[in-house]
C-alpha cells in the first residue's frame, strides 16, 4: 500500500478543523466568561460607580470643657458621673462657696447703705442744703456699690460649674475635695444629639462630592444611617498636621492627598452614638 506525500504547500492550505478556540468546550467557557464580564460591569456600573466611598470616617460632636471661672476653690459636691445625661444650665459641681457668700452679703449691705445715702442726699439738695458735688459724690458712691454687688453675685455663682448645653458627660478629671482651681477643666460635656460624620475623602474623588448629595452611614458597632454632605472643605487635611512635610530637599514622592469633608445626619433617637467611633461612608454622587 503506498501513500501519496503531501507537499507543504498543501499542509498551509490545509483548513485545520481542530483548532482549539473552535472546539464546542472553548466557545462554551468564552461565552461564560463574556457573561460573567458584563455582569460584573452591570454590577460596578449599578452599584459602585455612582458612590464615593471611604472607611477613614468617625463621629464628631461638639464637646465642650466645663472649667472653674474667677478664684480657686475646693470641690464640695460632684453631681455626675461619666456618662450622665446632663440639660443646659443643670449644676454639675459645687465649689467651696462660703467666702462668696461673705462677699456677697457684705456687698449687699454696702449697696443697700448707699441707696439710703443718695435719697437723703437727693431730699438735701432738692432744699438747696446740700452742695451739687456731694450729691454727685453720694450717686458715684451708689454706683459702685451696686458694681461691687453685681461683681460679688457673679462669684458666687461661679462656685456652681453649669451645664452650657444639652448632652452627655463623657469625661471626669476630678473628685470630690480635690481642689480646681481658675481654668482648670473639671468635666468634658458632649452634644451626641447633633453629632456629624467628619471623613476624608481623596482628592482623587473628592471633585464628585458636592453638598447636598446623600450620604449612607454604615456604623462599626452596628448599624446604618442616612445623612447629606454639609461642608467640603478647601484644604487638604495634611495642611494641619502638626509637622507638615517639607520637600526643600528635593525628595519628593507624591502621595493622595484627603480633603476633609462634614455630614450631617438625619435625625436618629434609637442610636446613640460615640464621639470618635469609625463609621464607613458611601456618598451618592451619580
Amino acid at each position: 500500500m503506498t501513500t501519496t506525500p503531501t507537499t507543504p504547500a498543501e499542509t498551509i492550505n490545509k483548513p485545520l478543523k481542530n483548532k482549539w478556540w473552535r472546539t464546542k468546550k472553548s466557545l462554551l467557557v468564552m461565552k461564560i466568561s463574556g457573561a460573567v464580564a458584563f455582569l460584573a460591569l452591570l454590577v460596578w456600573w449599578i452599584f459602585f460607580h455612582p458612590y464615593v466611598s471611604t472607611d477613614d470616617a468617625r463621629v464628631a460632636a461638639t464637646l465642650v470643657r466645663v472649667a472653674s471661672q474667677g478664684i480657686a476653690g475646693r470641690i464640695e459636691k460632684l453631681n455626675v458621673e461619666e456618662g450622665s445625661k446632663v440639660k443646659k444650665g443643670d449644676i454639675l459641681i459645687e465649689t467651696e462657696h462660703r467666702t462668696a457668700e461673705a462677699q456677697l452679703a457684705r456687698a449687699r449691705s454696702k449697696a443697700e447703705l448707699a441707696v439710703h445715702d443718695l435719697k437723703r442726699a437727693e431730699q438735701l439738695s432738692a432744699q438747696n442744703g446740700l452742695p451739687a458735688r456731694d450729691l454727685d459724690k453720694a450717686r458715684a458712691e451708689a454706683g459702685i456699690s451696686d458694681a461691687e454687688l453685681k461683681l460679688a453675685e457673679v462669684a458666687l455663682d461661679n462656685t456652681f460649674l453649669k451645664s452650657p448645653i444639652d448632652g452627655i458627660v463623657v469625661q471626669k478629671t476630678v473628685e470630690v475635695g480635690d481642689m480646681l482651681e481658675p481654668g482648670q477643666t473639671a468635666l468634658s460635656v458632649a452634644d451626641v444629639d447633633h453629632a456629624w460624620v467628619s471623613a476624608n475623602i481623596e482628592e482623587t474623588s473628592v471633585g464628585d462630592v458636592k453638598p447636598g448629595q446623600n450620604v449612607s452611614v454604615s456604623v462599626d458597632e452596628g448599624g446604618h444611617l442616612r445623612g447629606q454632605v454639609l461642608e467640603v472643605r478647601a484644604a487638604a487635611a495634611a495642611q494641619f498636621a502638626l509637622i507638615p512635610s517639607d520637600n526643600a530637599a528635593g525628595n519628593f514622592t507624591k502621595l493622595v492627598q484627603r480633603i476633609p469633608i462634614k455630614v450631617s445626619l438625619d435625625p436618629h433617637p434609637d442610636k446613640l452614638l460615640r464621639v470618635g467611633q469609625s463609621v464607613e461612608i458611601s456618598i451618592r454622587v451619580h
